[in-house]
């Protein structure tokens, strides 16, 4: 919504930001809701940007959990969960192609992608292993200009 519709963001800063979000800990939407409200309206921002992201959802979930607690076995709420998790997903893959199209236009980001999913995706290779060896070759890529 920041890049597409409301155009507050440029696409290839959002990726950068949204990059710096996913090494901190925590979720990565709450750590991009505190970077961005802290670079448009200081510390106030960026704790209102955590807050009115996350207070009256953090109520939603206390709620439904207590529901569920109670449902759980039922075949119908199973479904639905699993249902949830397929959109979940299919989520989280639309959202990876649109964050790819800035590096799209730079083989070295693409080789690097490449290199990640073939490393742990088919050749089962630990996640600790391959995520410090691509972070430093993006940044001997973007040291020379490659990326």
């Amino acid at each position: 919504m920041l890049v597409e519709e409301r155009r507050w963001v440029a696409p290839d800063d959002f990726a950068q930001v949204l990059a710096l979000c996913q090494l901190l800990p925590g979720p990565n939407i709450a750590n991009c809701s505190v970077v961005l409200g802290r670079r448009w309206f200081g510390l106030g921002g960026a704790a209102a940007a955590f807050l009115g992201l996350f207070a009256l959802p953090f109520v939603w979930v206390l709620a439904l959990a207590a529901l569920y607690a109670d449902y759980a076995t039922h075949p119908l709420v199973r479904s639905i969960v699993a249902g949830v998790g397929v959109a979940g997903a299919g989520l989280f893959m639309g959202t990876a192609l649109k964050l790819a199209k800035p590096l799209a236009r730079k083989p070295a980001g693409l080789v690097i992608i490449a290199g990640c999913f073939l490393g742990v995706g088919v050749a089962r290779v630990s996640l600790l292993i391959v995520l410090p060896i691509a972070a430093a070759l993006a940044l001997f890529a973007a040291r020379n200009r490659l990326i």
